[in-house]
């Protein structure tokens, strides 16, 4: 009797610690998954489900067609940054956008997500009172941080700031790029100074940080990329150019179009200066604790995105 009862003690505690490590709710896998290929010429093997939960959802508008599938580390890393949003503001909700499909592939509207290492993210938005918005369409933000299409709708700084630092600390993926509109990327890199966030992570985030040229500016949602797993062989790092060689990462950000022959200066005609363009002033940062001393910031709907 005393023999069965310690079996079933030490039987009940491995259970115990299996549970504790098996993954989050919101992510359904029964097989290793796997890149294979670039991002935009690629496919993805054993894909990982991204579940909706309290703290994340699926944006209406990217619903159809359950575009949800990612390798591990990407839809882990998406699932554990929501939590900790959540953590800090118990009101929060991620949106969600598209990842890939099942077996990865071409998906429409993109240029990319082909090999399931990259997410598009909604903005964490809040109404002036400082409530949160949900919206079935990612919403396009203006420099002063206001939504476009409603001037009640504001980007969240704390929120938002909350996630994009969770994912580049992220213990098992390591993202490689989070695509969004400069003046936005300047706007949370000032936030997380004036809060007091570590220099070595605001260096971090300001590093995976870009707009992307050559594509759209990402003004109304995040593209979050994760470098090719240790277990997938077949990963091709950066996208396929159209010589076929793969973009390394100064490609992505940094590279120019060339330039255009200037026409005859004897057909120019001189303009007169009408003045300076205004400047619109930030919105009130969102979310934000009572200012601290001041650090020196770090330099610097979906369709046809990246």
């Amino acid at each position: 009797m005393r023999h069965r009862l310690g079996s079933l003690v030490v039987a009940l505690a491995a259970f115990t610690v299996a549970v504790a490590h098996a993954a989050p709710a919101s992510v359904k896998s029964h097989k290793p998954s796997k890149s294979i290929g670039a991002p935009n010429h690629g496919r993805l093997e054993g894909g990982v489900h991204l579940e909706s939960g309290p703290h994340l959802r699926v944006v209406g508008a990217y619903a159809v067609g359950d575009a949800r599938f990612g390798v591990r580390e990407l839809v882990e890393a998406i699932d554990h940054a929501a939590r900790e949003v959540r953590k800090r503001f118990p009101d929060a909700v991620l949106g969600v956008g598209h990842l890939s499909h099942k077996d990865g592939g071409e998906i429409e509207r993109h240029h990319s997500h082909e090999s399931g290492r990259d997410a598009d993210l909604a903005f964490y938005l809040t109404d002036v009172a400082g409530r949160p918005v949900a919206r079935d369409r990612f919403m396009t933000i203006l420099p002063n941080g206001i939504a476009a299409a409603d001037s009640h709708v504001r980007f969240d700084d704390g929120r938002n700031w909350a996630l994009v630092s969770a994912l580049v600390s992220d213990p098992k993926a390591r993202v490689t790029h989070i695509f969004a509109v400069n003046y936005l990327r300047t706007r949370l890199l000032a936030y997380a100074a004036r809060v007091g966030a570590p220099a070595a992570l605001r260096a971090k985030v300001a590093e995976v940080m870009m707009q992307p040229h050559h594509a759209l500016p990402h003004d109304d949602h995040f593209h979050v990329r994760v470098a090719c797993p240790a277990n997938s062989e077949q990963c091709i790092e950066w996208p396929i150019s159209s010589t076929g060689k793969s973009k390394g990462p100064a490609a992505l950000a940094k590279t120019k179009p060339p330039k255009q022959p200037k026409p005859p200066t004897k057909k120019l005609l001189r303009a007169r200066s009408t003045g300076h363009p205004s400047v619109q002033p930030l919105a009130p940062a969102t979310s934000a604790p009572p200012p601290a001393a001041s650090i020196a910031p770090a330099p610097e709907p979906l369709p046809s995105g990246a």
